[in-house]
């Protein structure tokens, strides 16, 4: 192998250059020393070819000065066409470090990778040299610095993905030798440096690049981790404080979808995450209004109690009350806030009604669209209509349900009675938003800088600061008048009071009850008259078996049989998470697991509040939910029975040894009562659903984290 050398490029010389400098770049190129992870022949074998080069142009220059004279000899004549062209030299396999050494000093990065990977690389090995190993340290730090600089002219030039290639390249060539750990130490923190310019270029990609979003996502949650959460403090060496990853952050969330961010930030808020569970909210709040889910809202409602200590998060409660139908609470909520500017725009657009709520449903259709919507990768396009949320038909059956109890299942899907909203579809259609209403957003990267890497796109607001759509102006959007609102809210607040005032109309009437209360007394003194015959016939029975001489313990053993397998019964269905067996979670596990929640959720609910059971088989945030729907129904004076039907395990699906779905299709029948009284319109006779369960396994039980109904 024999590899020619420009001996101008070797000495850093133009072919300009005099006798002069040509000395001079002699000195300058010996005294200038490479690094010091070289070996000593690596740095004999750059001297020898950078004296060759030195000698070569020295005679180049001789021959050249011959020329010129009077006197050219005949061997000048003969010498005189390679004159034209400048000095090369050719260095062999001896020399081969020294060769390497001097192209990667010239930036010659990929020529090194070329003319050596024949040598490195056993795939594509295509030398048997005794004087190169494939091992040699000198021959794999040339290779190794190559790739480092290919990568960081890759990050300079935006092509994030493409430098991390480089750098991870030189990075395993290093590891596998198990050489130079000061290097691999730079390599690894140019890693971390570029890391989140890697997460924004993955996250952006299109739609059909699945696989690079993918990752993105991965590598987000490898620098969640090592920083401990996204304001915790651990370190993950990126160079990016506090602020800087709260905006990065932020800048990350309109590349993400609603679900993408629900799974991530709910799962961060566990740490726990103030900011995590903001976040959290906006994507319930998301994914529960654009997927018609108002148990995503209700969740995200609950999110916000833990907040409501640290900041001011009324009007976020107010939106998630009415989207719920909670419209007493949201009125509340709002007077408990303390934004000036939000509050005033609200009060403006209720002007002439006895409460704020079409302010608020005008507040709550522009903070969603202007506020929410843009942040989400699936969302950003969609108009935002609470028509259309109001009037579809499982919303209706979910909040037909609520008010009665005041606290809202995941699992209560089955439509019951009547549409109480069906007045929404007269909304006057110029009250629609037009679909240019939605501003435009395009994805912007930041650009790498050298001087400092950690700078990414800022945004004009902290992350959770929330600009007042009283104060913001949409050229393509019209703006209702207060009495538009009114007109286009009044079926929805109308038929949400309905509902509330229902659950009162249930009690018996102090002024019309006097007939009906004459008819329950007469069946009392009936039954009661017939209760003390059958007594009285009884205690005739056992004197005149005691009288014959029957044995007492005859009785006894008599009555003891259904006691007993009353109790027997009652312990076979005493509420407790199965025990988890090692390996994942399969059906006949998941079947058990399914018919102990139906129990306990009986229980829990049910006429004796044993909320105390759901310890043994939810975890959370599903654990809180539904002890907080059971002090909801035992503050309220109400309880539910239920009577499941069916139960069928439609598939498992495991993920790993300690998690896994779980998808059920659940039949019931579901009474419920309010003081003691049946109230039929909140009561089901046949509820049939879908539910998603997700499970995770702790200390040898399984447990249900979350569950979702379709």
């Amino acid at each position: 192998m024999r590899v020619p050398l420009d001996c101008y490029r070797i000495l850093g010389l133009t072919h300009l250059s005099g006798i002069e400098k040509i000395h001079q770049a002699h000195r300058d190129r010996l005294l200038s020393m490479p690094r010091r992870e070289y070996s000593d022949a690596a740095i004999s074998s750059r001297k020898r070819i950078i004296d060759k080069a030195y000698e070569a142009l020295i005679e180049h220059d001789r021959l050249g000065s011959n020329a010129n004279a009077d006197d050219v000899t005949d061997a000048v004549e003969n010498a005189r066409p390679s004159l034209t062209l400048p000095p090369q030299i050719e260095a062999d396999e001896k020399d081969f470090a020294g060769l390497l050494l001097i192209l990667y000093e010239l930036g010659e990065s990929e020529r090194v990778l070329a003319l050596a990977k024949p040598y490195y690389d056993p795939d594509e090995a295509e030398y048997q040299s005794a004087r190169i190993s494939p091992h040699d340290p000198d021959l794999l730090l040339s290779v190794s610095l190559a790739y480092l600089d290919l990568g960081r002219e890759c990050w300079k030039q935006g092509k994030y993905e493409a430098a991390a290639a480089s750098l991870e390249a030189a990075q395993e060539i290093l590891l596998r030798e198990g050489l130079f750990l000061s290097i691999r130490s730079e390599i690894q923190a140019d890693l971390f440096r570029l890391r989140p310019y890697r997460i924004l270029e993955l996250l952006a990609t299109p739609d059909n690049q699945a696989n690079e979003h993918r990752k993105g996502m991965s590598l987000l949650q490898e620098m969640l981790d090592a920083r401990r959460g996204i304001d915790g403090s651990g370190n993950d060496y990126s160079s990016l404080g506090i602020d800087d990853f709260l905006r990065f952050i932020q800048q990350l969330r309109s590349y993400m979808t609603a679900m993408e961010q629900q799974t991530l930030f709910e799962e961060e808020a566990r740490r726990p995450s103030s900011v995590a569970t903001y976040l959290a909210v906006y994507a319930l709040i998301a994914r529960g209004f654009s997927q018609r889910q108002p148990a995503l809202i209700r969740r995200a409602k609950g999110l916000l109690v833990k907040l409501s200590a640290k900041q001011d998060i009324y009007l976020e409660k107010a939106v998630c009350a009415l989207l719920l139908g909670q419209t007493e609470e949201a009125s509340t909520a709002i007077e408990n806030s303390a934004e000036e500017d939000q509050i005033a725009f609200i009060r403006q657009n209720s002007e002439g009604a006895p409460d704020l709520l079409p302010g608020l449903c005008l507040y709550s259709e522009r903070w969603m669209q202007e506020e929410v919507y843009p942040h989400f990768r699936d969302l950003m396009h969609q108009i935002v209509s609470l028509k259309d949320y109001f009037a579809d038909e499982q919303v209706q059956a979910y909040l037909e349900e609520l008010p009665n109890t005041g606290a809202m299942s995941s699992e209560w899907t089955s439509p019951v009675g009547g549409s109480r909203f069906a007045g929404i579809s007269s909304f006057n259609e110029a009250d629609d938003r037009d679909a240019d209403s939605v501003s435009s957003r395009e994805p912007r990267l930041s650009t790498y800088e050298p001087e400092t890497p950690n700078r990414f796109e800022r945004s004009s607001a902290p992350l959770l600061n929330r600009s007042s759509p009283a104060n913001r102006d949409h050229p393509s959007r019209s703006r209702r008048t207060s009495t538009t609102v009114k007109n286009a809210t009044k079926n929805i607040v109308d038929n949400v009071k309905e509902k509330k005032q229902s659950s009162r109309k249930s009690a018996p009437s102090s002024t019309h009850g006097k007939p009906k209360f004459k008819v329950e007394r007469l069946a009392t003194v009936i039954v009661l008259a017939i209760a003390i015959l059958v007594g009285s016939i009884w205690l005739v029975v056992l004197a005149v078996r005691a009288l014959m001489g029957g044995s007492n313990s005859e009785s006894y053993v008599a009555m003891e049989k259904p006691i007993a397998s009353l109790v027997q019964e009652i312990s076979k269905n005493t509420a407790t998470s199965p025990v988890a067996q090692p390996g994942p979670l399969d059906k006949e596990t998941a079947i058990k697991i399914i018919e102990t929640w139906q129990v306990t959720k009986a229980k829990a609910l049910g006429k004796d509040y044993e909320d105390k059971l759901l310890l043994e088989i939810l975890d959370e945030p599903a654990l809180s939910d539904w002890q907080g729907r059971a002090n909801d129904l035992k503050s309220s004076n109400s309880y539910l029975q239920y009577e499941t039907k069916s139960s069928e395990v439609q598939e498992v699906i495991p993920d790993g040894d300690n998690k896994a779905k779980v998808v059920v299709n659940i039949s019931e029948s579901r009474n419920y009562f309010n003081n003691g009284e049946l109230d039929r319109d909140a009561s089901a006779e046949n509820a049939n659903y879908k539910v998603e369960y997700d499970l995770i396994r702790k200390n040898d039980k399984w447990l249900i984290r979350e569950m979702l109904v379709f």
